[in-house]
């Protein structure tokens, strides 16, 4: 949803679909797969297991907006309409198709390729200081409650509009790391608050001008991408549960 611009409502009715198919026949050893939101989507293929190609499909333009002058009583003003097919609409079908392949390539490149976000793990885990002069401890890729947070921010939920203290935190209220203030939301505020600090301090988040929301750097997809695949993919069975006796 947040690929295609589009933000998850309560009213929204529509289905959201990705499905895996494999092109043996028309492309040896391709596959596809395509995330489609209504009759609007993403599909993303490789030729020949060479090359990797994602393109972005509109169907029906009219779940998107482009500005353009619009006649309301009587007068021309510039507003947000429904995109139209048309070829003087061209422009925008262009704009919005860079845009979602933008966000899927960058979302995509900070997990499957973590060289460069390899080389910044020397940063993440020694001690920042804030603006305030502050110390801020660094982060430690193996601790379950550090890749539960990192897990938490990477979302692809916040890929378009960012994230708020409130949408962290209710999605590590059931962590040990909140549970102890479950009961108590001005306290998990608050500690949420001190983790953004220090987050920011270490250059993995920045705020978002004249909001109350927070996204993730550059830097912090390629620190935080490489935290999680050395976690999940190097040493799987670290923290695994041991059997019962």
């Amino acid at each position: 949803m947040n690929f295609l611009g589009r933000k998850m409502v309560g009213n929204f009715r529509g289905e959201v679909v990705s499905d895996l198919s494999s092109l043996v026949c028309r492309r040896v050893g391709g596959s596809r797969i395509k995330h489609r939101v209504k009759q609007n989507g993403l599909k993303r293929y490789d030729k020949a297991g060479l090359v990797l190609r994602v393109e972005t499909v509109i169907n029906k333009p009219e779940e998107f907006r482009v500005r353009k002058q619009v006649l309301r009583d009587g007068k021309q003003r510039a507003e947000w309409a429904q995109l139209r097919k048309g070829v003087a609409y061209l422009f925008r079908y262009r704009e919005v198709s860079l845009q979602a392949n933008a966000r899927y390539l960058d979302a995509l490149a900070a997990v499957d390729d973590p060289t460069k976000g390899k080389q910044a793990l020397q940063r993440l885990t020694t001690m920042k200081k804030d603006a305030a002069g502050r110390s801020c401890p660094g982060f430690n890729p193996m601790a379950q409650d550090d890749a539960t947070l990192f897990k938490s921010l990477m979302d692809g939920e916040h890929s378009l509009r960012g994230f708020t203290n409130r949408d962290i935190r209710s999605r590590l209220t059931t962590t040990r790391w909140l549970r102890s203030c479950a009961d108590d939301p001005k306290k998990a505020s608050a500690k949420v608050g001190r983790c953004f600090r220090r987050l920011h301090a270490h250059g993995l988040i920045a705020k978002i001008p004249r909001t109350r929301r927070w996204r993730v750097t550059a830097y912090g997809h390629q620190a935080m991408g490489a935290s999680l695949y050395l976690r999940e993919h190097h040493f799987p069975n670290v923290y695994a549960t041991a059997p019962a006796a």
